[in-house]
């Protein structure tokens, strides 16, 4: 794995913020992420740019590796690359009042997306139009467009690669255009030009991490929905109280939205539904995506000529780095679509006459996909292959994700590269310990060590971090947990008046865990600190809680 490759090129987590629950290490399609010292996260394969790890933390640990928006045009000329997505954030606002209102914020240039989506649309029904003729395509092509799906395709199925459309996506022929006809003339003036682009996920990488072999004097930079939102929601206000504003005459076409095409695209189905072909699929959602490629890898869909997939739900719509929720969006896009109607402002004849030229054919081979993207894992051997099976055989194949690794299989794979240690394993240590030391769970842990493997949160009792557990117990009726909660064990409850104190005084427990997010009131946290019983707290279910528990041995009858 390269030192490109293990940089956080789409996110970077904060480690103060995270509670260790190991979510994000779980949601990684590509199993790319890693905990240690369980707080954290280690990007060791190769990240996709999905942004799945920053949907599933609740903590907001995980971010996208964005740039700041304070000095945008300050120094330099700032160019906006526009996704039509940022027009269905602002519900009944026109589109070119938001492009006015970026360059309120500071942009020189406003690059509006769907005269290139336009381009994009019939360059692909051109192509599949000749190569249905020919039959030299493989059925069915895939859309570019979403670039997490290519990355996806290049490292998980790269059979596929070659049923990936090979014509320029939308954003590069927005960015060639801009490099072709904007750039030259400020760079006559020997004005600094940076490129922005405004994206709804995290697919773009950090400069520092960019895959072109190209040096470039551009500085192109990732700014998310979100980034941008509250100050443009300030001046998007500013202009529809005041007459004053008005929206300058602009030297290309295409820094303006003139049509309702746009927001269809925006939406899952938006780019097929007014192509010119009947044998066509929309797929949208991670696990969809990936099902569906699973799929077309195993010879189904062939009658299908174009499939557009979308890692998010709802499509873009859905990205991580939207602002508002993606079912208001789709109602703000659906109602800009009926205001606007659909039309196209491009001819086809000239876009043939480019066509022709090769100005749309991406020149990204297969082998070239797989550089940039694949997988760059070394291949293991039939020996290696069953080594992994003969470890999982040891492993309570519970994929607690307790050791750092999303589940036993790929946990095992690491013991046999090199990168993880059996005893890394909870469940085998305390297994292994219990050896040593009995109890009556067959676990050897401290309440101390259950805060620091979970991160659960001490709010009282903190004198009694050292006690020993040795069962646990799931209840909220007095009565019952009086009766039946053995002795040692950490009772999970989402009651939190000071009679639970009192019980678990009773019982001798070795601690009390609220869960589901509840606050014990001030009075049971006091009566808990005067007898030393630990009072954690855990933001989930006890169901969640318990499985953990169970996987580390606290609670396992004797010889299992």
């Amino acid at each position: 794995m390269t030192k490109r490759q293990q940089s956080e090129c789409f996110v970077h987590f904060d480690k103060s913020l995270c509670h260790g629950h190991a979510t994000c290490v779980r949601a990684c399609p590509t199993k790319a992420l890693r905990m240690v010292e369980k707080r954290t996260i280690k990007i060791i394969g190769q990240c996709i740019g999905c942004g799945e790890c920053i949907r599933v933390c609740s903590a907001s640990a995980v971010s996208a590796a964005e740039a700041e928006t304070a000095a945008i045009g300050r120094d330099h000329v700032a160019i906006a690359l526009v996704s039509p997505v940022l027009y269905t954030q602002f519900p009944g606002v026109m589109p070119n009042d938001i492009l006015m209102g970026l360059r309120q914020m500071g942009f020189r240039h406003t690059i509006d997306m769907s005269y290139f989506l336009e381009i994009f649309h019939y360059a692909t029904e051109e192509f599949i139009q000749r190569n249905r003729e020919s039959h030299k395509a493989p059925w069915p092509l895939i859309s570019p467009v979403c670039p997490v799906v290519v990355r996806l395709i290049a490292f998980q199925f790269p059979s596929l690669i070659p049923h990936v459309l090979p014509v320029l996506r939308p954003v590069a022929l927005m960015a060639r255009e801009v490099k072709r006809r904007i750039i030259p003339h400020y760079r006559e003036s020997g004005e600094t030009v940076k490129l922005y682009y405004i994206n709804p996920c995290p697919t773009k990488m950090a400069p520092h991490c960019s895959t072109s072999h190209i040096q470039t004097d551009i500085a192109e930079i990732a700014l998310g929905i979100n980034d941008v939102f509250p100050e443009l929601t300030h001046q998007v206000e500013k202009i529809k109280e005041s007459d004053a504003f008005s929206f300058e005459q602009t030297r290309f076409e295409y820094e303006t939205c003139a049509t309702g095409n746009a927001s269809m695209w925006a939406m899952s189905g938006g780019e097929i539904a007014e192509m010119d072909f009947d044998r066509s699929l929309a797929v949208s959602g991670l696990e969809e995506t990936v099902s569906y490629l699973q799929k077309i890898e195993m010879g189904l869909f062939q009658d299908i000529e174009y499939m557009e997939f979308r890692t998010c739900r709802e499509g873009c719509l859905g990205g991580v780095l939207t602002a508002v929720d993606k079912y208001l969006a789709k109602s703000a896009a659906q109602k800009m679509v009926k205001r606007f109607g659909l039309g196209r402002r491009l001819t086809r004849e000239n876009i043939l006459r480019m066509y022709e030229k090769g100005n749309f054919q991406t020149g990204n081979s297969p082998a070239k996909l797989m550089n940039l993207y694949g997988n760059k894992k070394e291949a293991l051997s039939i020996e290696s292959m069953q080594e992994i099976e003969q470890i999982k055989e040891l492993l309570r194949d519970t994929d607690c994700a307790a050791c750092g690794a999303p589940d036993c299989h790929t946990f095992a794979e690491d013991i046999v590269r090199g990168t993880g240690k059996l005893e890394d394993c909870l469940w085998i240590s305390a297994h292994s310990s219990s050896k040593n030391k009995t109890t009556k769970g067959g676990s050897a842990m401290t309440v101390n060590d259950l805060v620091e493997q979970f991160g659960l949160q001490v709010v009282a009792g903190n004198d009694g971090l050292q006690r020993q557990v040795e069962d646990g117990y799931c209840g909220d009726l007095l009565s019952e947990i009086m009766g039946n909660a053995p002795e040692g064990c950490v009772w999970m409850t989402i009651q939190g008046h000071q009679n639970i104190v009192a019980v678990a005084l009773l019982r001798n427990m070795a601690a009390i865990i609220v869960t589901g997010g509840q606050t014990p009131d001030e009075e049971t946290l006091e009566k808990a600190n005067q007898e030393g019983i630990p009072i954690l707290l855990w933001p989930e279910s006890s169901y969640q809680l318990s499985g953990h528990l169970f996987s580390l041995g606290i609670g396992k009858p004797q010889g299992e």
